[in-house]
């Protein structure tokens, strides 16, 4: 991006601020000039206590609808608020943030679409939340219902959204203060491409994260005389690329931001474990930025204290969200009042048997792959009438793990959320081939019993090089044409699979995947028959 455009876009982004402000930037060559500068604005409550010397900062990302506690009895939105609630009693400065996916992931968004995720977190006095890509799952027009009702800030300072349904609804940054000392706020978000369904961001212009980041948190320090800036993300904690970098590429890039409170990569960033990635990264300038990751489905919340003395880490861990909290989260009569009839709904379809498994599959196993993409063969096959090669899906479709024995409806439908279809595609093996490279570079994806492959890996967020790569046993020929199926998702470019995108469409089913997975395991069941597949790996790294 241009510095010029680079200045149109975060002035009209900051509008909300600025203006109120009279305060105009302009961004050249990387710097920020102030043209004219009046009163400084501040976002939220005041505390004047002087005495205070530190600021406790809770963070969640990821939570992805899981209202209840999960199969492993982790998490709870009634246990997170105990937590909060016990914190927010010990400690006189508390900010808390989502770094968002606050929804999709279980029935509850499946049947109410956000309605019970957005009120809850509404509910438990968040600071500050920012859009995750599945925020977007719905479309515009509902999202922005929901953030019409919300008094928590929704935060974006690198996404423009002039005439689109969320114009006027985020802003770039807030600003509160805590005994004396300023905290600013900037909410970043990923490059959409890829990530969001075309149709569901039509509007929507990205901005470099890295860049806007980190000449957000200049103007917050130069202007705003902010003390402390913590960049609020869902960007990943590493790979990425130079126009769409992650938490690590920001911190390395920036002088300016203090603490980064991240999402998106599902990563757990835990001092106490060894297996941790570093929680530390060093900036531009060599100091050591914090960057705060909790895993996902609100199991763990993140706790980090700030000396405001010396505006300085003092302390960063994860709270395990368990039923030690049960008590006291059984003590919230308005929020289980209000949960009640949604929680009868969907209970009602989480104990509906549809089927069997022979063994427990965690979603992320070879197993619950290699199923989904031989179910995905079969129904396409059957359902199209076209004689079908090879079918390819995404692990990252699979929310949920399949338990032994029972499966209910309601966890088929938890397990394949997402509005996608069935499609066929027309490939040249060439385009096939690269559209493994694809698959291969983010360490392998879901491909049916047809193929067998074998790659090695070039780097982070590259294509791979494919060293072997069959179909029934005989090789790929760049020049044959391939019948492919998947999903709609997939060959709209979603998950970066860009060589997708350039293939003739020949089928279109007209049911979602969800539905079609569905009908697979009660007709299994009525044959006697239980959910099952072999562990072997299909897609091999070999470098």
């Amino acid at each position: 991006m241009k510095s010029g455009e680079m200045c149109v876009l975060l002035c009209h982004i900051s509008a909300v601020r600025v203006d109120k402000s009279n305060t105009i930037l302009n961004i050249m060559n990387g710097k920020i000039r102030i043209w004219a500068l009046g009163a400084a604005m501040m976002v939220g409550t005041m505390c004047t206590d002087l005495c205070a010397e530190r600021l406790v900062i809770l963070s969640t990302n990821d939570t992805h609808s899981q209202i209840v506690p999960d199969a492993a009895n982790q998490g709870g939105i009634l246990r997170r608020r105990a937590l909060v609630d016990s914190i927010r009693g010990a400690e006189k400065n508390v900010l808390l943030l989502d770094a968002g996916d606050a929804v999709q992931g279980t029935v509850f968004f499946n049947m109410f679409r956000g309605e019970v995720e957005f009120a809850m977190l509404d509910s438990l006095g968040y600071d500050a939340c920012i859009m995750g890509n599945h925020e977007f799952d719905n479309g515009m027009d509902i999202l922005s219902g929901f953030y019409r009702k919300m008094r928590t800030p929704i935060l974006c300072a690198n996404y423009q959204l002039t005439g689109t349904p969320l114009e006027g609804l985020t802003q770039p940054y807030i600003i509160k203060e805590f005994a004396g000392r300023r905290i600013g706020v900037v909410g970043i978000n990923l490059l959409p491409e890829g990530m969001i369904a075309p149709e569901n961001s039509v509007g929507v212009q990205y901005a470099n994260a890295a860049e806007i980041a980190d000449l957000t948190a200049e103007y917050l320090k130069r202007v705003e005389h902010v003390d402390f800036v913590i960049a609020l993300t869902h960007i990943g904690y590493s790979g990425g690329k130079d126009n769409n970098p992650t938490d690590n590429m920001i911190v390395q890039r920036s002088r300016f931001i203090d603490m980064v409170v991240g999402g998106h990569s599902h990563t757990t960033i835990d001092p106490s474990s060894a297996k941790s990635v570093p929680a530390f990264i060093k900036n531009a300038d060599g100091r050591d930025v914090l960057v705060s990751q909790t895993g996902s489905k609100g199991r763990k919340l993140g706790y980090t204290a700030i000396d405001l003395d010396r505006m300085a880490v003092e302390c960063y861990k994860l709270l395990p969200v368990d039923s030690r909290y049960d008590d006291r989260a059984g003590s919230y009569a308005g929020m289980k009042q209000f949960l009640a009839p949604y929680q009868e709904k969907v209970d009602s379809l989480m104990n509906h048997t549809v089927c069997h498994t022979a063994e427990a599959m965690a979603n992320s196993s070879m197993q619950a792959w290699n199923l989904v993409g031989d179910v995905a063969y079969e129904i396409a096959t059957k359902n199209s009438g076209i004689k079908i090669d090879m079918a390819i899906m995404n692990a990252g479709g699979i929310r949920q793990s399949f338990p032994k024995g029972a499966v209910s409806e309601g966890l088929i439908n938890s397990m394949f959320p997402f509005r996608n279809n069935l499609v066929v595609l027309e490939m040249t093996g060439q385009q096939l081939l690269d559209a493994l490279a694809v698959m291969g570079g983010r360490g392998g994806d879901i491909v049916s019993r047809q193929c067998y492959v074998e790659y090695a890996r070039q780097g982070t967020a590259k294509p791979a090089k494919i060293l072997k790569a069959t179909i029934n046993g005989k090789a790929i020929d760049p020049d044959k044409t391939y019948h492919v199926a998947t999903l709609d998702y997939l060959a709209n470019g979603g998950d970066y699979m860009e060589p997708m995108t350039h293939c003739k469409w020949l089928y279109s089913d007209k049911k979602q995947f969800g539905e079609r997975m569905l009908e697979y395991a009660k007709a299994l069941e009525a044959k006697g028959k239980k959910l099952k597949a072999d562990g072997k790996r299909r897609m091999v790294k070999k470098q």
